[in-house]
């Protein structure tokens, strides 16, 4: 087949594509012209949820005459002039084929003036027709009209959503920018009904009007600067983030912003999350606005059509910033992890609630054990060897050990404080002047992912090799993500290979998953489902932190598991010695108290 040119018409179609995608596409281009040109006030009408119209009104600095047709020609900007100035990008819209992909598939009206010109002049554009430019009535400034979107593209305009769900796309693009530009008043309207009206603000007012009035209160002000050399120059960190109180079920609330615009990152938004670990329930996410500001040569803004997108010449220096600057900002209201429960004021050391009892024993104050059983200290089996004997009278061998049997001989001789368990799933345990609640899951899960943690810093872990490789399918794009985390598997023990384009066969397995009955099929398909990324040293890092929280969370007693004493003394012995025992590695409680006061005033006691 022959090579030919495509005429302009098509190639601005195909650029259309790529550009405009729905309303909200062509509102960002044209609000971001509007802020390059310098507008202190912009107003954006839409009918039919900008389908049918879309005006962009502006006090800007307006456009010559003579340089009309050009705005409306592919690759004509004002905003480069060299490869310098894209590699350090100030402006917004600076490729300058919008105005042109928009008048390939709707028909385009521009009018402007400068202050200097005497009456404003107009340009119309109809399907890649251009008309003009002639005189027109017009205050300073810019006024685009954009009416009937992808009219001579069917096909497009048969893909957008409901009106309701298009106007619900412009008002977010609309947040977005209002956030980068505190100083620019916005107003948006639909149908003549006012969405948004926005004066110029600072930049926490303006945090406030975007992520809600109602969570002012609970937003914490960020204020950080980070010397990097490698970026030409420091970091500097500012914005808003709200306390794990206001953390939401979506992750609609998270606006990360650099150099006045809103982007996408994955791994920006991975720090966030890290600086919140063990502060809240991992299932909600966290509320705020980051404004990074660095050397514009730092940042590649051309990697993305819409440039919704960057990418960054140093991420795990930007990674470590983002994650100190709220971590920092947590600290200052007193937000931190607790190292340790409080400690017992009075303990005292009694011997555990054997679990072969009922579960309402009672145990009196008066010094009378009726209603506990108390454990003997010799002559009896060790708690290693009522772990590894059969159940009495049922012929079933017990389950696997879930603790070292040097914990648990250490734990029945250290006659720790009294407890039960409750339902096969929480420890009641009494502690100083009251109770305190233990999910046994939790507890365990974070004993496990802090003992698997010391392991790894020594050595790898022991693995067990399997006599045939167990095929596991991961479905598609999971090999390009197993393949990126092969050194952080090993370290592990999991050694696995392609086997396929969605298969992965798995040649050994961690000894510490087999002893606690985890296939490799179950651990290898919740890698997958994680998503986790190893680009760098900091996502690498991260995502060994995940896999540990995994392999803990997999290996660890669950709600239901009848435990034996040694096992709950065991479990209650090592929460006094780790780190973080208030908190699962998810950052879900692992306990809490009711003290002797709690206790009164609910039994209504004065």
């Amino acid at each position: 087949m022959a090579i030919r040119l495509l005429p302009p018409e098509l190639v601005n179609q195909i650029a259309a594509g790529e550009v405009v995608e729905r309303p909200a596409s062509v509102v960002k281009e044209l609000v971001e012209n509007a802020m390059d040109a310098g507008a202190s006030r912009v107003t954006v009408d839409l009918e039919g949820g900008g389908a049918d119209l879309i005006r962009v009104s502006d006090d800007g600095s307006g456009i010559a005459p003579e340089d009309l047709l050009l705005a409306v020609t592919a690759h004509a900007t004002s905003k480069i002039a060299s490869f310098d100035d894209l590699e350090a990008v100030a402006s917004f819209g600076f490729r300058g084929e919008a105005l042109a992909s928009i008048g390939s598939v709707a028909q385009l009206r521009i009018t402007s003036r400068r202050a200097v010109d005497g009456h404003a002049h107009s340009i119309e554009v109809d399907g890649g027709q251009v008309t003009g430019p002639r005189p027109a009535a017009g205050a300073a400034g810019t006024v685009v009209e954009v009416r009937t979107l992808f009219r001579n593209v069917p096909a497009r305009r048969k893909f957008l959503r409901s009106q309701a769900a298009e106007t619900g796309r412009v008002h977010d693009a609309i947040d977005a920018i209002a956030l980068g530009a505190p100083g620019i008043g916005i107003r948006l309207t639909s149908d003549g009904r006012p969405l948004v009206d926005l004066p110029p603000q600072d930049e926490r007012t303006r945090c406030v009007h975007v992520l809600g009035k109602g969570l002012a209160s609970e937003l914490l002000d960020l204020s950080f600067e980070f010397e990097a050399p490698e970026l030409h120059g420091p970091i500097r960190i500012g914005g808003v983030v709200a306390t794990p109180a206001a953390a939401k079920s979506s992750a609609r609330n998270q606006w990360i912003i650099i150099n006045g615009r809103s982007i996408e990152d994955r791994s920006l938004q991975h720090a966030v999350r890290e600086a919140f670990r063990g502060l809240m329930d991992p299932s909600v996410h966290p509320v705020y606005a980051l404004f990074v500001e660095l050397d514009p040569r730092a940042v590649d803004m051309n990697v993305h059509p819409a440039k919704t997108e960057v990418r960054l010449r140093f991420p795990s220096l930007v990674h470590r910033a983002v994650r100190r600057a709220v971590a920092q900002a947590l600290e200052r209201r007193g937000l931190v992890v607790q190292e340790r429960l409080p400690a017992s004021e009075r303990p005292e050391p009694t011997m555990p609630l054997p679990l072969g009892m009922p579960q309402r024993a009672i145990v009196h104050d008066d010094g009378g054990d009726r209603g506990i059983v108390q454990v003997p200290m010799g002559g009896g089996p060790s708690a290693s060897e009522q772990l590894t004997r059969p159940a009495h009278g049922t012929g079933v061998s017990p389950e696997p050990t879930r603790f070292a049997e040097s914990q648990l001989d250490a734990a029945a001789a250290s006659a720790p404080v009294r407890f039960m368990q409750v339902d096969h799933a929480w420890l009641v345990v009494e502690e100083g002047d009251g109770l305190t609640v233990i999910d046994q899951h939790a507890l365990h899960e974070r004993v496990m992912f802090e003992e698997l943690k010391a392991r790894i810093e020594r050595a790898p872990l022991e693995r067990q090799r399997l006599l045939m490789p167990e095929l596991v399918d991961c479905g598609a794009g999971a090999i390009e993500r197993i393949e990126s985390l092969t050194p952080i598997l090993d370290r592990l023990g999991l050694e696995c290979t392609p086997s396929g384009a969605r298969t992965i066969a798995v040649h050994s397995v961690p000894t510490f998953l087999v002893e606690r009955g985890i296939g490799a099929r179950e651990f290898l398909a919740a890698i997958v489902a994680g998503d986790l990324q190893a680009d760098d040293p900091r996502a690498a890092e991260a995502a060994l932190s995940e896999v540990l929280d995994l392999m803990a969370c997999k290996a660890a007693v669950k709600a239901g598991d009848r435990l034996t004493h040694a096992e709950i003394a065991a479990l209650l012995a090592r929460r006094a010695t780790i780190d973080r025992p208030d908190r699962c590695p998810h950052g879900r409680p692992t306990a809490f108290r009711l003290t002797t006061a709690d206790l009164e005033r609910r039994f209504g006691r004065a």
